[in-house]
């Protein structure tokens, strides 16, 4: 008798933390939830001790042993994408392919290239696919894997969905660059399996219109998805998830959904902003003012302009004592080799108020390809007609959208005065184009920054999947 009471007990005891957990996990859930089912509210909260307790459920098999060493052996960690395919699954928790879409626009092949996670989770086929897009200057291992190597935001989020990383084109490439970021020898690999003349590496960055990427971030999602799709552009390639509403195919694939991260509006609020929305603070990012110097020269990253509001508290790096230009000087030494760390004009001037310098830009093209000869034949009215799409994308048609924020991301928050804050002016510009919408902006009411999936990436995984179950509840 005793001897089945004990076996009871241990049972009971290996049982209660599972279920606590779940329990946990659930009310936190619930919690999120409330917010978001918050009409009346400009923004919601939620607390930092909340987000924190996040991420129970998200672990992987292996506790990202397996991606920690394949990248430790590859210099600066670029390891090869295409590795991750011989890994077993179920160490991972999700099935990994590596993906490029070679298309074909102004007359030039260009490379795009996705991360493909397949989640071993049955339910994820519930969901739509988690489709993330970096920004301007980073790729797919800052949302892979972590400063230090450690599992990052998608892996986690692939435990419960299915997740696919999209790098933009010419921000990726086999093995990294050598070259120091300032080098202007640094460009980007629009063509992975060669490298261009500096003329056409610069006719290129020139027209590298948002609507170039957006042509093959379509042929990756319509080739290798299917379903339903979330398209979640983190910082200047939240362009490309309002763009994509322009597109039938994707559009009826979105659903009236959309989730944002750090992700903002479209530009022509930019431009709206100026005039109805005075009140609101500037953005504090890396980005320097745009049409100072030649269009094809590349804006470069470097430590003063990441202790703007890039490098905080939470970075995987930060020791204490360390300031905030001690910690981006840390964070991109780094990440010298495997992220570009460098951002062509035009992905500002088409994201911000810059609809002005659009003869600045037609000019600048104009000139270049008169300069070089344009041995390329590329049709310059059919990249001027593409400049600024940005500026008129449509705002209806929306049924649900959440944008998500972090209290020290001051590209798109302030702290100090929230009601101030861009994402504030933008959600309720949406809310007016969408009356009968559900349209929710919620901030994470802790010292995380733009790049919060970098320094809490378990949590924010949680907090992104029930904000995920949110848009699609009946």
């Amino acid at each position: 008798m005793k001897k089945g009471f004990d076996a009871g007990l241990a049972l009971f005891a290996a049982i209660l933390p599972s279920g606590f957990i779940l329990a946990q996990s659930q009310g936190l859930e619930r919690k999120i939830w409330t917010l978001l089912d918050d009409g009346k509210a400009a923004y919601v909260s939620l607390a930092e001790s909340d987000l924190r307790a996040l991420g129970a459920g998200l672990d992987l098999p292996d506790g990202g042993r397996s991606i920690t060493a394949l990248a430790g052996k590859a210099d600066g960690g670029a390891f090869d994408p295409r590795e991750l395919a011989r890994l077993p699954a179920q160490q991972l928790g999700y099935k990994a392919d590596w993906i490029v879409e070679r298309f074909r626009r102004y007359n030039l092949d260009w490379d795009i290239t996705a991360l493909r996670l397949t989640s071993l989770n049955p339910e994820a086929k519930n969901y739509p696919w988690f489709i993330i897009i970096n920004g301007g200057a980073a790729n797919f291992y800052e949302f892979y894997v972590d400063l230090k190597n450690r599992p990052g935001w998608a892996q986690y989020l692939a435990q419960k969905l299915n997740v696919m990383i999209v790098t933009i084109p010419g921000n990726f490439k086999y093995g990294g660059w050598d070259l120091p970021v300032l080098d202007a020898r640094r460009q980007p690999a629009y063509l992975l399996d060669r490298d261009l003349s500096m003329d056409e590496y610069e006719m290129r960055n020139a027209i590298y219109t948002n609507s170039l990427i957006l042509q093959g971030l379509k042929a990756l999602v319509t080739r290798h998805t299917s379903g339903d799709i979330l398209l979640i552009g983190h910082s200047t390639s939240g362009e490309l998830s309002m763009l994509a509403y322009e597109d039938p195919d994707l559009r009826a694939r979105l659903k009236g959904r959309y989730l944002g991260w750090g992700s903002g509006g479209p530009a022509r609020l930019e431009l709206l902003r100026k005039v109805r929305g005075k009140e609101i603070v500037a953005r504090a990012g890396a980005s320097s003012q745009a049409g100072k110097t030649p269009l094809h020269v590349l804006e470069r990253r470097d430590p003063p302009s990441y202790a703007r509001g890039y490098s905080g508290f939470l970075n995987p790096l930060y020791e204490a004592g360390m300031t905030h230009l001690q910690i981006a000087e840390r964070w991109l030494a780094a990440e010298a080799r495997r992220r570009p760390n460098f951002k062509q004009q035009l992905q500002n001037l088409e994201h911000g108020a810059d609809l002005g310098e659009k003869a600045w830009v037609e000019n600048e093209i104009e000139s270049l390809l008169k300069r070089t000869g344009n041995p390329w034949r590329t049709a310059v009215e059919d990249v001027e007609k593409d400049l600024y799409a940005t500026n008129f994308t449509r705002m209806d048609g929306f049924q649900r959208m959440v944008w998500t924020t972090a209290k020290l991301d001051r590209n798109h928050w302030n702290a100090e005065e929230p009601m101030r804050s861009i994402e504030v002016f933008i959600a309720n510009e949406y809310r007016a184009k969408n009356p009968d919408a559900q349209v929710r902006l919620i901030n994470w009411d802790l010292p995380m920054t733009h790049y919060g999936h970098l320094e809490l990436p378990q949590q924010l995984a949680a907090a992104h999947y029930s904000v995920v179950r949110w848009l699609v509840r009946p």
